[in-house]
């Protein structure tokens, strides 16, 4: 399951998800379109490895896991620039 699966199935807004990460800042809610995969391709990023283990191990309960955020993050970035 990807993070905007969860995301999508828990019924959270981006900016829920924000806080529920702890982000904070002007718009944390952009970090979490970013993590999530969402928007703009040029954005997307991976969250470190210390943020990846809290969304697998915390947020998530195990739902979504490490491995799920690599691999869609390849995926979804090599379906991009095939596009292009």
């Amino acid at each position: 399951m990807t993070l905007n699966d969860y995301r999508i199935e828990k019924g959270l807004t981006f900016e829920q998800l924000a806080k529920n990460l702890g982000f904070k800042g002007k718009n944390p809610a952009t970090l979490a379109v970013r993590i999530c995969l969402s928007g703009n391709p040029r954005y997307w990023k991976l969250p470190n490895a210390e943020m990846m283990i809290k969304i697998q191990d915390d947020i998530t309960k195990g739902q979504v896991k490490i491995e799920d955020m690599v691999r869609s993050f390849l995926r979804k970035k090599k379906e991009h620039e095939q596009s292009k």
